[in-house]
């Protein structure tokens, strides 16, 4: 009995070796996103992605480390200062942030040409291009629009807005019923520094205001800036956005809007996922719908001037360990990130996608929207200059929306803050 317990103790220490030996074998390969939720939509889309490129490559373990958006941002930060960036992760175009890396040589160069045949929509890949240099690839498109509860609009007789005046009058509506008109994330402020831009160019009926600021070819406290700064704090202080704004973060407002207490919802296209994410009841999933920022009557603008850009992209470590297995997986999410996104509305695809009958409403409104735009923003104006501007340009957005400072103390800080970062 004894020497039966003890070959079975044997075998199995050897069986446990054995399997750690291969552990041991397979190559790591880390990856890093924004995206905790690996069960639905995009999450789940990833996971099926690194599924597919595990079972191609046996000898290979993928190993994904996900945080909510602004920690995630700050941990790569972290680790590209102390030399950890994963092999290959998410991260965006923006000059605050992608172009710091570019800089210091931490992310590696792709050949356009190996990108050519995926079907990018025209201008995604110059989104991450550098001094006429390509480092990552967009993963989605992004559109921004406010959502809506088309049940709850239907309910109580609200048209959807197609003006600001139309809009205010449905917020009234909504208040009088106990229904905040709109939920937004107000304590990162970032939604209200796209928001501005939106209406600059509602005003002008040109995205290039900002940018043209930014360049010191016209000035923050020019009238336009004045005039959108003005609407949209009153849009705060008339009770459109929730009482908390500036402490709600993103997934506060998105469940304000997703549980039915609000509305509307201002955000990107990347929520396309609110049609089939099951944390919310399945009356909001099959009435969730998005119309486009609404127009100044009398002003320039046009609805069909689309707030859009392609911010969100893959990257590779130019330290990465085995950079050929990273771009192999970045080829990967090229091929079938687009119409796995699309199949399961996660997203709004960097990529031409084949539509379906399964499509959801809320599908089919983005992509109308899209087939729609006359014209695109490109990124708004807080990620086209120094990180200092982008946290300035956030600090005074939120002080503005407060009610802190006035339309024309708000333009002068944020003209200084352009004037300062323009001479570094």
């Amino acid at each position: 009995m004894k020497n039966k317990f003890f070959i079975t103790v044997v075998l199995g220490l050897a069986l446990s070796l054995s399997l750690s030996a291969a552990a041991a074998d397979k190559i790591v390969m880390k990856l890093a996103d924004n995206i905790p939720d690996r069960t639905q939509t995009w999450g789940a889309v990833f996971e099926q992605i690194n599924k597919e490129f595990m079972e191609k490559h046996p000898d290979v373990q993928l190993e994904t480390e996900s945080y909510p958006d602004q920690p995630y941002q700050q941990k790569m930060k972290i680790y590209a200062t102390s030399g950890q960036l994963p092999d290959a992760f998410k991260y965006w175009s923006f000059s605050t942030l992608l172009k710091p890396l570019v800089d210091e040589g931490l992310v590696m160069e792709l050949k356009k040409e190996d990108f050519q045949g995926y079907n990018f929509l025209s201008g995604a890949l110059e989104s991450n291009v550098w001094n006429e240099k390509l480092y990552g690839i967009p993963l989605s498109g992004d559109l921004w629009v406010i959502f809506y509860n088309k049940a709850m609009f239907d309910k109580f007789g609200v048209a959807v807005p197609t003006t600001f005046d139309e809009l205010f009058a449905a917020a009234e509506v909504f208040k009088k019923n106990g229904i905040i008109p709109i939920s937004s994330d107000g304590k990162d402020s970032w939604p209200f520094s796209i928001l501005f831009d939106n209406l600059v160019a509602r005003y002008t009926g040109d995205f290039s205001y900002p940018t043209q600021a930014l360049q010191r070819k016209m000035k923050f406290t020019d009238e336009p800036f004045i005039k959108a700064a003005t609407l949209m704090q009153k849009m705060t202080k008339e009770g459109l956005f929730q009482a908390d704004l500036v402490t709600s973060d993103y997934g506060a407002a998105r469940n304000l809007f997703g549980q039915g207490a609000a509305a509307m919802y201002m955000m990107g296209s990347w929520e396309l996922g609110l049609a089939t994410d099951a944390n919310f009841p399945e009356e909001f999933r099959q009435n969730v719908r998005a119309f486009k920022i609404p127009a100044i009557s009398g002003e320039k603008g046009d609805v069909d001037q689309l707030m859009a850009w392609f911010g969100g992209n893959y990257v590779i470590n130019s330290q990465a360990k085995n950079p050929e297995l990273a771009l192999e997986y970045v080829k990967l999410l090229a091929e079938r990130l687009g119409q796995l996104t699309w199949e399961s509305q996660a997203a709004f695809p960097a990529t031409k996608v084949q539509g379906s009958d399964k499509d959801t409403p809320l599908a089919k409104d983005l992509l109308q929207i899209g087939a729609d735009a006359k014209a695109t923003s490109g990124p708004a104006c807080l990620d086209l200059s120094t990180p200092q501007f982008k946290e300035d340009n956030q600090k005074f957005i939120q002080e503005l929306i407060a009610g802190l400072i006035t339309p024309e103390e708000f333009a002068k800080k944020l003209d200084a803050a352009a004037e300062t970062a323009a001479k570094q």
